[in-house]
């Protein structure tokens, strides 16, 4: 479902700036003629009042720069594949990597990862998944991708708001949220839940 426009400004996992036809949208930021706002680039995040590119080994991941999902930085600070990160396993095929040795099974499907006990005990865009029965680290698929309609519908992040894929209907009081945002109460909205940026939280 694709969320209303109301709350763009109060969501913003993504930069709210309605449209000007006297202003062009400012660097690192797009035009999105669907919901008449700047927004930013798909490989930029909010700063401030703008929005500021991410160094070209990273991707957005809950509305940060870091590694793209597999990947980690090495010693020399430069994202990488990590090997086993993400790895298919099931029943049947145990993980084989000594770091990633961690099999966690979501809706049917096994993917390779580490045990954790905090966020920093996982790669950079990775969350520690705390509420659930075996802690490990994992990623929100799709949060921050770009969209218009439905694109968001087979995600984590399964809703569309103001251009970009939202987390819609975690729970407060669990924050079962990608790293860095929180479970936001957006009920006088008329939009439930959202994991945003903490400074975001009406």
């Amino acid at each position: 479902m694709k969320l209303g426009l109301a709350m763009v400004c109060c969501a913003a996992t993504l930069a709210g700036c309605v449209f000007d036809d006297d202003h062009l949208c400012g660097p690192a930021m797009r035009f999105e003629a669907a919901s008449g706002l700047c927004v930013c680039d798909d490989n930029a995040i909010v700063v401030g009042g703008g929005c500021t590119p991410c160094a070209a080994d990273e991707v957005v991941i809950s509305g940060t720069c870091g590694c793209a999902p597999g990947e980690s930085k090495s010693e020399v600070g430069i994202c990488e594949v990590a090997p086993g990160l993400g790895t298919t396993c099931d029943a049947a095929t145990a993980c084989q990597d000594a770091t990633y040795d961690y099999c966690a099974i979501r809706d049917g499907v096994g993917s390779c990862t580490k045990l954790c006990a905090v966020d920093t005990d996982c790669p950079d865009t990775y969350v520690c998944a705390d509420w659930e029965a075996v802690p490990s680290c994992r990623i929100f698929t799709g949060y921050g991708a770009t969209c218009v309609t439905d694109e968001c519908a087979t995600y984590d992040a399964n809703d569309c708001v103001s251009g970009h894929c939202v987390v819609h209907g975690c729970t407060i009081a669990i924050e079962d949220c990608p790293r860095n945002t929180v479970c936001c109460d957006f009920s006088s909205y008329g939009i439930g839940t959202l994991c945003v940026p903490p400074e975001n939280c009406p």
